[in-house]
């Protein structure tokens, strides 16, 4: 797979049999990634025999080193401590397993945060402690459902996101409020994967850019305004004293691509409960419960997925894999979105009565809601069928 950027250039992906990226390059940067059967990152290379030289380093799929990184657990999988070239960070959690403070140990001082959540598990204060065991450098957000939607920092400025549509986790805009009620609308542009890559004003001038690696860590990030950006990956939001995403109900660790705390669904999350995707191009986990391939692949529920607007990034992926062939499940508003997708798609073709027994060659039918069926109960949504 390829991407082109306007600024960056063609970038090339190359994936293994199960999805897995595990290299791309362009013009300024290149990455490789092993993995084992697990999906757990590795340091080295595969052997010819199949076998790794990093056995010793993953435990229970906890990952204790990569790249200069070391990591431990507690007795609950949870990551315990982070050791970094510049200190080492120590996480302490409550009694749901959220995190509520990091203490980092540097080689000439500690520095200490603290977070704090509402009755549904949403993060409604990040904070500083002093010395004192104060809080300072509040910032406070504000959600509509699990969407966060506006955030306020200690020097009263705000942000207000809009997203692409009423349910959906991709940026459009951002107003700030800096002084009084002076106001600016700024603009997202996002990645195939609604992770913003810049972010312009009304005359279209840039005032932030970012590029990543395969996934999430910056490569390269550029501040030409006083602006601070922090949205990742959908549904995601960067704690810069920790360089942790925070993902509504876990954390996520760019640096390996992997959740900091188990699934807590448990068993029933799969083989890896850290894993966060196949990769971080082509799906996403909004809440950081769920995973959804954008591709439409590999989902459980039809309602599992999220819903993707025309004129989304989304919505273009959708109509290439549907133009590919191949099986793919995409979600949509209703029953005229599902038609216009389809038709952007496939072109033209012709109406067929729902389980009609008249064979044809190219159409389509509405199905309701099939998840009472035994033959697809993932079908828990009225979907589309066609024959092209």
């Amino acid at each position: 797979m390829s991407k082109k950027h306007t600024r960056q250039g063609q970038t090339d992906y190359h994936y293994d049999r199960t999805g897995r990226i595990e290299s791309c390059r362009n013009q300024a940067y290149w990455e490789t990634l092993q993995y084992d059967a697990a999906a757990n990152l590795l340091d080295k290379r595969r052997n010819e025999d199949s076998s790794t030289d990093n056995q010793n380093l993953i435990r229970f799929n906890q990952l204790l080193h990569f790249r200069g990184l070391q990591y431990t657990y507690d007795a609950h999988g949870r990551t315990h401590s982070k050791q970094t070239a510049i200190g080492t960070q120590y996480y302490h959690y409550d009694a749901e397993h959220r995190l509520t403070e990091v203490r980092i140990e540097k080689l000439n001082c500690t520095e200490r945060y603290g977070y704090v959540y509402d009755a549904l598990g949403r993060r409604i204060e990040k904070h500083q402690i002093d010395r004192a065991g104060k809080a300072c450098n509040r910032t406070h957000f504000l959600w509509d459902g699990l969407r966060m939607i506006q955030e306020t920092r200690t020097d009263r400025s705000k942000s207000v996101y809009i997203y692409t549509d009423e349910s959906g986790y991709e940026p459009l805009a951002r107003v700030e409020t800096t002084t009084g009620t002076e106001q600016k609308v700024l603009y997202y542009h996002t990645d195939v994967n609604g992770a913003p890559e810049e972010l312009t004003d009304e005359a279209g001038n840039i005032l932030w850019a970012c590029s990543y690696q395969l996934w999430g860590k910056p490569i390269q990030e550029i501040e030409h305004s006083q602006i601070q950006q922090n949205l990742r990956y959908q549904g995601q939001y960067l704690d810069r004293e920790t360089g942790l995403h925070y993902n509504t109900f876990r954390y996520y660790d760019p640096d390996i691509g992997r959740f900091t705390q188990p699934d807590p669904i448990g068993l029933l999350g799969g083989y890896n409960l850290y894993q966060y995707a196949p990769n971080g191009l082509m799906w996403i986990d909004s809440l950081g419960l769920i995973k959804c391939g954008l591709t439409g692949n590999e989902v459980n529920k039809a309602s599992n997925l999220s819903i993707i607007k025309r004129g989304s990034s989304e919505w273009k992926v959708a109509t290439e894999k549907i133009k590919a062939g191949g099986k793919s499940n995409f979600r949509v508003k209703d029953k005229l979105a599902a038609e216009q997708l389809l038709t952007h798609a496939k072109g033209k073709l012709d109406y067929q009565p729902t389980y009609t027994e008249k064979p044809y060659k190219k159409g389509y039918e509405h199905h309701p809601n099939e998840s009472h069926t035994i033959n697809a109960p993932d079908n828990d949504l009225p979907h589309i069928k066609w024959k092209d």
